[in-house]
């Protein structure tokens, strides 16, 4: 999964994740971080938005282009948001916190393409 999808998953929940005592800290320096990377004043209030739990899908697209944008290559800086996912990560697991991450798949069968929705821990059937 890329850097950007990982952290496209923290900042939906980011607001869910702030009430969290365990992790609302952690969430709270992370959201910090990703506001100094950013620079634009239009991408920080974004991330006001996910605090303030007033964000929509636009919200965290426009989040996900800006990073993006910013990550193109700059290896030292994917490095460090790598590091910062991985330690929210591993506190929310550490907390019991489910990470809610979503992905989609497409399976190309003789001409037919087939999307898929899936979530962690889901079962996926397809009948034909």
């Amino acid at each position: 999964m890329d850097l950007v999808t990982q952290t496209s998953a923290i900042l939906k929940q980011g607001a869910e994740l702030m009430k969290n005592p365990a992790i609302g800290g952690a969430i709270t320096g992370f959201f910090g971080w990703i506001k100094g990377i950013l620079g634009k004043k239009s991408a920080k209030e974004k991330i006001e938005l996910i605090e303030q739990n007033k964000h929509n899908e636009s919200t965290i697209a426009g989040l996900e282009a800006n990073l993006e944008f910013i990550l193109e290559d700059n290896e030292d800086l994917q490095k460090q948001l790598a590091e910062k996912v991985k330690e929210v990560e591993l506190l929310m697991e550490k907390a019991g916190v489910e990470n809610n991450i979503s992905k989609t798949n497409t399976m190309t069968n003789t001409n037919q393409s087939i999307g898929v929705q899936d979530t962690n821990d889901s079962t996926i059937s397809i009948n034909k």
